[in-house]
């Protein structure tokens, strides 16, 4: 398996259209059954927003709905490169480093760095079983064994 790069990252979402059609094809890969229609229809993107229409009763979906995308000012591209840099880095992030990289604020960056971190670990469920770990410390310093005489 090959490494995805920033290469790969900027062919695949080079701009804010490429990630909004990403998460429509994520969100409906098949035909959208519009539930006004109440048949599958074709959906056109709407050029003003981030929503698509039903062609023949002008229903919209949005694929940002309910997602971290919803509702933000901070375009699509600058949410999937943070996307990126968390998940592609091996020793993680910072927000600091996102601001750095995306150009937007540092609250923007924070906000966006706290939002991405809950959605990766709300489905961590706990596992049981053996692990096993490329490096890891155990223990450390003794505390409280100061002075002479102390063992």
């Amino acid at each position: 398996m090959r490494k995805y790069t920033i290469a790969q990252f900027n062919k695949d979402f080079p701009d804010d259209n490429a990630c909004l059609e990403y998460l429509r094809n994520r969100f409906y890969p098949k035909k959208i059954h519009c539930p006004i229609c109440d048949k599958d229809t074709k959906f056109h993107r709407v050029t003003t927003r981030k929503v698509y229409e039903c062609d023949y009763c002008g229903y919209q979906i949005s694929p940002t709905a309910d997602t971290i995308f919803e509702h933000s000012p901070t375009s699509l591209k600058h949410w999937f490169y943070a996307i990126y840099l968390m998940t592609a880095t091996r020793c993680g992030i910072s927000a600091k480093q996102i601001q750095r990289e995306t150009g937007v604020t540092y609250k923007t960056a924070w906000r966006m760095f706290h939002q991405i971190r809950s959605l990766l670990t709300d489905n961590i469920v706990p596992s049981t079983g053996e692990f096993e770990l490329d490096e890891t410390y155990i223990g450390g310093k003794s505390h409280g064994t100061c002075g002479r005489g102390a063992d």
